[in-house]
């Protein structure tokens, strides 16, 4: 095993849900997720001028990684595990994306 950088990105899309991207050191894909708004019965504001987004990094000695997501009353957590172990989070609250 040896030090891999990896960067989760959780960004609002065009087709009104989250895409959530974890890259690896090589700027590839290696693990996704898509939320789309209306399975959880949600509209994102009408006009926006820039999207939202977030993004953490983390430096890993992982064999694996998993991405996976819950929804709570207030919002989304995205977390990002290593080898089982939480690497990182991106937390997405409904109020400051201004989603209703």
């Amino acid at each position: 095993m040896s030090l891999e950088t990896y960067r989760l990105e959780v960004r609002e899309t065009e087709t009104s849900g989250i895409d959530a991207d974890v890259y690896g050191s090589d700027d590839l894909i290696e693990e996704s997720a898509h939320v789309a708004y209306d399975d959880y019965d949600l509209e994102p504001p009408e006009t926006r001028e820039t999207p939202p987004a977030d993004a953490e990094e983390i430096t890993a000695d992982v064999l694996t990684i998993d991405l996976q997501f819950e929804r709570d009353d207030a919002g989304f957590t995205f977390r990002l595990l290593g080898d089982r172990d939480e690497l990182t989070t991106v937390r997405v609250e409904d109020d400051d994306w201004g989603l209703e």
